[in-house]
């Protein structure tokens, strides 16, 4: 059984995969101070509750406080050495970029999978503590990034350095007072609560909606697509992202991309080390 994790700065995502099926997939905190000790009890915690035994683990970690510990847990819960997606480390996605060290392991991992799903150009949205958009040209190559700040690192931000503006309550459902043009919800609040949610929920629909299609643009004159309807959309992580791509009406959201393409780098690894 595969242990596939997916280490982020807000979350840590789990999953237990066997025989081509995910099994179960969590979702934890990502807590800075938490030891390899509570780790291990957690992994081995889920894994009880599974059919078979885990024998590989992969790890994508962007939070290098974070792998000490998670591959200390993975050892001590299961007997084995976790592999981690990076430098060297052979996925099937050509980088085609300045310094491919520098591309974090989430967004090869997402590309890995994206380039799996899509089979052509694609515009990846990866929604974390920072938003990434990843443009893969038409043979799965990553060709290059933008990165924005996320959805919620905006909001930490705003209250941080905002004294007089109040905690606003967002909802699960990142809906708007009242009908717009846009569709979402009114641009003109007439509280503050409204005034804020306007500007985040709004802002954010319009930055997704701008360099998707600034990227879609460029890969089509580039010529790693021959029209922008050519060119697939896919998104991953929060459910912030889940509802501006609903509201967008643009491609589709698969939450667990990373993990997907954790599972495939572990398959495409295996078949490498066969004779």
């Amino acid at each position: 059984m595969l242990l596939a994790i997916d280490a982020r700065n807000r979350s840590i995502y789990v999953g237990f995969r066997s025989e081509g099926k995910w099994l179960a997939r969590k979702r934890i905190a990502s807590v800075p101070a938490r030891s390899a000790d509570e780790y291990s009890l957690l992994f081995g915690a889920f894994a009880r509750e599974l059919p078979g035994v885990v024998n590989n683990a992969w790890v994508s970690s962007v939070v290098p406080s974070l792998t000490r510990e998670l591959r200390g847990g993975v050892e001590s819960a299961f007997g084995i050495s976790c592999s981690f997606v990076g430098p060297g480390i052979r996925t099937g996605v050509r980088l085609r970029v300045d310094v491919p060290s520098e591309v974090g392991s989430d967004l090869v991992c997402a590309a890995v999978a994206a380039a799996d799903i899509a089979k052509r150009a694609a515009v990846v949205v990866h929604f974390d503590a920072a938003i990434a958009f990843s443009a893969l040209g038409r043979t799965g190559d990553f060709l290059g990034a933008a990165i924005a700040p996320g959805f919620y690192t905006g909001i930490e931000s705003l209250r941080a350095s905002a004294a007089l503006l109040p905690e606003v309550a967002l909802g699960q459902s990142f809906v708007l007072d009242g009908p717009s043009a846009s569709g979402i919800g009114q641009a003109i609040g007439k509280n503050t609560a409204q005034s804020v949610r306007a500007g985040v929920l709004l802002g954010y629909t319009g930055l997704v909606e701008r360099i998707v299609g600034a990227q879609v643009a460029e890969l089509v004159a580039s010529g790693e697509a021959d029209a922008p309807g050519d060119v697939a959309v896919i998104g991953s992580g929060g459910e912030e992202g889940r509802a501006i791509f609903a509201t967008l009406g643009i491609g589709q959201f698969v939450p667990d991309l990373v993990l997907k393409g954790l599972a495939l780098i572990a398959e495409r690894s295996s078949s490498y080390a066969s004779p």
